[in-house]
């Protein structure tokens, strides 16, 4: 995880998944924007290089812990459609 200083002992289930859904669209969001403004093979090579990074545990190794967690990170970021392709 991302190194803050926010407390989110509070946080309800149903928060944790708006926050997921809204970085999905984030993330949806980006590679729309590379693809637009820098071709469709730098957001193909923005989400290749995301799920490689993923994959090898270089953004978050605690999701590797858990087989069904990183699952379904990988899944939903393998669903992000690159426009033009």
């Amino acid at each position: 995880m991302a190194d803050s200083d926010v407390d989110t002992s509070g946080v309800n289930i149903e928060q944790i998944k708006i926050v997921m859904n809204a970085l999905y669209l984030c993330l949806d969001h980006a590679t729309k924007y590379i693809a637009e403004h820098n071709g469709t093979a730098s957001a193909q090579d923005f989400k290749d290089n995301l799920l490689a990074s993923l994959r090898h545990g270089d953004i978050d190794m605690a999701i590797m812990e858990d087989t069904k967690t990183f699952d379904f990170v990988v899944s939903r970021i393998e669903e992000l459609k690159v426009p033009g392709n």
